[in-house]
């Protein structure tokens, strides 16, 4: 999206090391906003866009429980700008945005069981703030390239696998509708306004700076915490279930492929991976990681029963075609780093 001129072709990207460093030679000396900065996947790309030497501005509302940590940003390479803020508060987002070269909008709160809990609150959250976010955008006549950060959640249960983008939408739960909702306004304002958004729907994403007091952002978390402590990982039934883990790094790199490929502009990209793992692996793996924890196998509960979409795999074929992405993290290697890294912080993120 930063050269009309350009594609991931002609710039000779998507091939592994030197498409990451022509990725970032583009950001240096770039304004970048990202919402839910001080969240896990958000930090994660503000602390990789500080490196690359763009200039970082997070704007974070920092709810209670869905994982904002000021802590995140420690060790950025620069300085990195902070605005408390909803994103659907235009009179304070907007000075934020104005300048921007580069939205990244990873705002939101991604747990299932709480969109139940309390509908409204999700929606506020995932359709009304993004609504009122684009306005903002639209009312400053913003050519900023903006990448939403979506979810493989809006498919519900896969009909075939793996589930490209063609296949149904049949959210189980509301926080699939909301996230769908935010994703269709984007790229509505894209075909409607000219805004230059684009959106990728993300598979089960793990890493550093994840939270891990609960299961608001992934059962992996929950593993991790349990595995570090010695404890036992409960599992739902066999475990035998089936899912496509990505690393953060490598989400990092598709949002950063994304921002920079005109053709994204109105479309939506799975980003998933194509190495497919058991729940009852993943957990393994992380217990071998770790050195410690064991697993358990329990019956499910009724009410993550109801909204259970069973086995997934996501089909990325269009991600790796026109923004030239591909992931590059196998979960082993992905999963030690990860213990490495909380080994040394359990503490910040319970």
């Amino acid at each position: 999206m930063n050269d009309p001129g350009a594609s991931v072709e002609d710039a000779g990207w998507g091939r592994g090391e030197r498409a990451a460093e022509a990725r970032r030679r583009a950001f240096a000396g770039r304004r970048c906003v990202v919402t839910g900065g001080l969240g896990f996947i958000g930090s994660n790309l503000a602390l990789e866009l500080a490196r690359a030497g763009a200039l970082v501005r997070v704007v974070d509302a920092m709810v209670p429980g869905h994982g904002g940590n000021p802590r995140n940003l420690e060790g950025a390479a620069a300085a990195i700008e902070v605005v408390e803020a909803d994103v659907g508060d235009g009179a304070r987002v907007a000075p934020a945005v104005a300048d921007a070269d580069f939205v990244f909008n990873l705002a939101g709160q991604i747990s299932h069981l709480d969109s139940m809990e309390d509908p409204l609150a999700d929606f506020d959250l995932n359709a009304r703030s993004h609504l009122s976010f684009l306005e903002t955008l639209r009312s400053l006549g913003s050519r900023a390239a903006v990448v939403y950060t979506s979810t493989r959640q809006i498919y519900g249960r896969p009909r075939r696998l793996p589930v490209d983008e063609s296949h149904p939408i049949e959210p189980v739960d509301v926080n699939g509708i909301s996230q769908h909702a935010a994703e269709q306004f984007h790229l509505l304002y894209a075909r409607v306004y000219g805004l230059r958004a684009c959106s990728l729907r993300l598979t089960n994403v793990y890493g550093p700076r994840l939270r891990l007091a609960d299961s608001r952002q992934g059962v992996l978390g929950v593993f991790l915490r349990l595995a570090l402590d010695g404890e036992t990982l409960r599992l739902y039934g066999d475990g035998a279930q089936v899912r496509d883990f990505l690393h953060v790094d490598d989400v990092v790199e598709a949002l950063l492929a994304a921002a920079l490929e005109p053709s994204a502009v109105g479309e939506a990209f799975n980003v998933s991976h194509d190495e497919v793992l058991s729940l009852r692996d993943a957990a393994e793996a992380i217990v071998a990681a770790a050195g410690t924890g064991r697993l358990e196998f329990v019956p499910w509960p009724r009410d993550r029963a109801a909204i259970d979409i069973g086995d997934f795999v996501g089909e990325s074929a269009k991600a790796r075609r026109v923004l030239g992405w591909k992931p590059r993290i196998r979960f082993a290697d992905g999963i030690r780093a990860t213990v490495d890294f909380y080994r040394e912080r359990r503490g910040w993120y319970l």
